[in-house]
């Protein structure tokens, strides 16, 4: 059987030969829909691709992954099959038997192609479903945009058997859009989970990356750090504070307006032991933040403090 990388010339990737001793897969655009950033544009060169699934309960899976926001929660669910430039997986997939996957190598922009053989049925079964997880950047750490999506046919073959994963027709985005002849990434989700994995990394340990933490010591914890868009790992000062004008003392604080999983609010205590809502009014707004602030009335004792709570888990 003549090699692959012959007939493709420069574009090397992994020979299926017919003594392969499992299935085999090749993902290919070439004649379906390209894969391209957000507003259309195509992929810049060797971007992140990543293919495998997610191990997810099969009837709910897809509706989970459209649910889900954050890149830790999704990397946690996800099986590798084979990785943008080298194979990758566990000792039951070695990437002496995995494949290559080139983004914008063959044959235009904005195409990604590559084969993986011989996968172990014991690391994927046959009729595992397949997944394709595109990023914008050579290092999903420094990518702004992602896609996820996958087909009804886009699953492993039978043992010897091999199977094209073709983005020709009926290719579904649980992350991203579908339109014309692309398949389009889409802005990665804002969410605090997405910010620690930003500043963070995917894999820090709770003790650096918890919402209640504070690795920059400058007094101001994870969540609000997050909420009131300042450094992780520099020391800032608070979005709050306290004024006193003809005798009377009131507190003002930002309320971010585009975080949808945090709520932000003020509480008032006369003795630092009891709190409760402090009542608030907006004065003022810009693109990031209402403006809100909290007035003492008259012979009242109040020490405030704001609140950061988590809308849904990071």
């Amino acid at each position: 059987m003549k090699p692959w990388s012959s007939i493709l010339g420069a574009f090397a990737i992994c020979l299926i030969s017919s003594s392969a001793w499992a299935g085999g897969v090749t993902l290919t655009s070439v004649g379906g829909s390209q894969f391209a950033l957000r507003d259309g544009q195509a992929l810049p060169a060797g971007v992140a691709v990543r293919i495998g699934t997610f191990l997810l309960p099969t009837e709910t899976r897809d509706q989970t992954l459209v649910a889900a926001t954050d890149y830790v929660t999704l990397k946690s669910w996800f099986q590798p099959l084979a990785e943008s430039g080298e194979a990758s997986g566990t000792i039951a997939q070695p990437g002496e038997s995995g494949g290559f996957l080139r983004s914008n190598g063959f044959p235009t922009a904005g195409d990604i192609f590559g084969t993986i053989s011989n996968i172990s049925p014991s690391f994927m079964p046959p009729g595992t479903q397949l997944y394709v997880w595109v990023f914008n950047h050579v290092d999903p750490e420094q990518s702004t945009q992602w896609g996820i999506f996958t087909s009804e046919n886009w699953t492993v073959p039978e043992s010897l058997g091999t199977r094209v994963l073709s983005t020709g027709a009926g290719v579904q985005a649980l992350h991203g859009n579908t339109g014309g002849q692309q398949l389009l990434l889409r802005d990665i989700p804002v969410s605090y989970g997405n910010w620690t994995w930003k500043n963070y990394s995917s894999d820090a340990f709770p003790e650096i990356a918890g919402a209640a933490e504070d690795p920059d010591h400058d007094g101001i914890a994870n969540l609000a750090e997050y909420a009131w868009l300042l450094r992780a790992n520099a020391p800032d000062t608070t979005r709050a504070e306290i004024k006193e004008e003809g005798g009377v003392l009131s507190f003002t604080f930002k309320r971010p307006r585009n975080l949808p999983d945090v709520s932000v609010s003020a509480e008032c205590s006369p003795d630092l032991k009891k709190w409760s809502p402090a009542t608030s009014v907006l004065i003022g707004s810009d693109a990031d933040f209402d403006t809100l602030r909290s007035t003492a009335t008259s012979g009242e004792r109040c020490f405030w403090r704001v609140r950061f709570s988590s809308i849904t888990a990071p």
